[in-house]
């Protein structure tokens, strides 16, 4: 029994009906590359779960317009992409707890503490000099890269052409080249 001025669930939640079972069946389909897009913007598991669920809360608050949508991969996608920017800018610090989970885990997968800390660096490095890239090879890089999506899907993510991608991403590619033979080269130098 519904208190006054409260609504009981049936009438809050309308009844499901076909639409419900396609969304479902995109959820299921497309969870893991949304989740991909967004852990690729915001590098934490939590963040990228809670902009994994924006993703699939705005595909269901305009779902009359999935019908029109010819790649629906890339139109998740670029959802998944401009929700995690959006978190991104109003992203918090690592909490103590999240911390000392990770220590745990490393150290329950048995590798030695010199390897750990050698691809700790590498990857910094790494994610230093993606960093340092501009803006538009950055992000054409971490599609490709990371959630490996090809270049007319990050076409449409991004709303560049195609041939703009594969410029794009070659030119990054070069100057990560370039970055990382010259630190390579002055760190290595005799």
């Amino acid at each position: 029994m519904a208190l006054l001025g409260q609504a009981s669930l049936s009438e809050a939640i309308p009844m499901a009906d076909a639409g419900d079972d396609v969304l479902e069946a995109t959820v299921r389909e497309h969870a893991s590359l949304v989740y991909k897009v967004a852990y690729a913007v915001l590098r934490n598991h939590h963040d990228a779960e809670d902009a994994t669920q924006e993703t699939f809360i705005r595909v269901l608050r305009h779902r009359k317009h999935s019908a029109k949508v010819r790649q629906p991969r890339a139109w998740l996608a670029r959802i998944a992409w401009r929700v995690a920017l959006d978190r991104r800018k109003t992203r918090h610090e690592i909490s103590f707890e999240e911390a000392t989970q990770a220590v745990r885990q490393l150290r329950a997968a048995g590798t030695g503490a010199e390897q750990l800390a050698a691809e700790r660096q590498m990857m910094v490095l790494l994610e230093r000099l993606i960093a340092s890239l501009p803006r538009k090879l950055r992000h054409v890089l971490t599609l490709a890269t990371v959630e490996e999506m090809s270049s007319v899907e990050i076409a449409e993510v991004l709303g560049i052409p195609e041939a703009s991608v594969r410029t794009r991403l070659l030119r990054a590619r070069q100057l990560l080249r370039q970055k990382l033979s010259g630190l390579l080269e002055g760190k290595y130098a005799r």
